[in-house]
């Protein structure tokens, strides 16, 4: 598969000269000049002949010059490097997809996905817009790279093949780095970092690990754990961002919003288990369940005045407590 995008456009553009049963046995002049206008840019004949060659080569396209005819053709009757046609609105949702991807890049395991989409637009779009990068067609939030995302590839191939890993970890707070034989279960990414859900055997119980805080990632000698009633969804059900709490019960938190603010809070909820519980000219209250997390009281302070907690009261006294301190940071 050619690595070039434009010389995979031009091969399209030099197989569909070649199949038009209307101008058969086209001049190299005529594929020049479609290649010029489909993708506005010069090109040289010496660069179609080497384009038609590269085309023998990838796809065993049985090109040749006929003579009599005084143009190319295909030898084999019915040929064509179109073995999967797409149509328009296919083409149009790979674009989108691949627009999207070239702002997600930044890891080996996004290029390999950005290259895979790439090779099926490449090979069978013909036109493009010209003149406008990615940028100026989707732009989505640009994470700060918190690092840990050469991990990626190697945990995912071992979610993959149910394989142990022998990981260095250290955790927040702490200066020294421990080894876990780690059977990891599910990546996840929350607010641009990514963190890793296993089971370790230095702890015998379940952790969900920050990348970042990978210091080194080798195979294990150990045995795979397998969790059998393991459940993505149902682990994560009652968390709020990334935390799992062990051993703990969620509680119903009740959150009363600005009218203004509300419509910010219903039209993106905090949490999937969210529901409005009253709604007037004076405030919205919202009820979410979920543990009660460090990351759910940051979210709730990054409302500011415009949110107050209702209840549950070890929560309101925490924000509480959380405001109190930051005042006295301003005396």
């Amino acid at each position: 598969m050619p690595k070039n995008k434009n010389a995979m456009l031009r091969f399209r553009i030099i197989d569909g000269c070649l199949t038009n049963k209307l101008k058969p046995y086209p001049k190299l002049q005529f594929i020049k000049e479609k290649i010029e206008e489909q993708l506005m840019t010069e090109i040289s004949e010496s660069m179609i002949n080497k384009d038609m060659s590269e085309m023998k080569k990838v796809y065993n396209a049985p090109i040749k010059y006929d003579k009599y005819n005084e143009g190319y053709c295909y030898t084999q009757q019915g040929f064509t490097i179109k073995e999967f046609p797409l149509t328009t609105e296919e083409i149009s949702a790979l674009d989108f997809s691949t627009a999207l991807l070239h702002q997600l890049s930044g890891s080996k395991i996004f290029d390999q996905f950005e290259n895979a989409i790439n090779k099926v637009i490449e090979g069978y779009r013909i036109s493009k817009i010209i003149g406008k990068s990615e940028r100026q067609l989707i732009q989505v939030e640009e994470p700060v790279k918190s690092g840990g995302s050469q991990w990626l590839e190697p945990l995912l191939n071992a979610i993959v093949q149910k394989q142990s890993v022998l990981l260095t970890y250290t955790k927040y707070g702490e200066q020294i780095p421990k080894d876990h034989h780690f059977s990891p279960c599910i990546l996840k990414e929350y607010r641009n970092r990514w963190y890793v859900t296993g089971y370790s055997k230095r702890s015998e119980m379940m952790l969900i690990l920050a990348l970042d805080r990978v210091t080194n990632l080798a195979a294990s000698n150990e045995k795979y754990v397998h969790q059998p009633n393991f459940n993505p969804d149902e682990f994560f059900k009652y968390s709020f961002g990334i935390t799992q709490v062990h051993d703990a019960m969620p509680e119903t938190i009740v959150l009363s919003f600005t009218p203004f603010q509300a419509q910010y809070v219903i039209g993106q909820p905090l949490h999937h288990s969210q529901k409005i519980l009253l709604e007037s000219s004076e405030e919205v209250q919202v009820s979410l369940n979920v543990y009660i997390t460090h990351e759910l009281i940051m979210t709730i302070l990054s409302y500011g005045e415009s949110v107050k907690v209702v209840s549950p009261v070890n929560l309101r006294e925490a924000i509480k407590d959380r405001i109190i301190k930051m005042a006295a940071q301003y005396k």
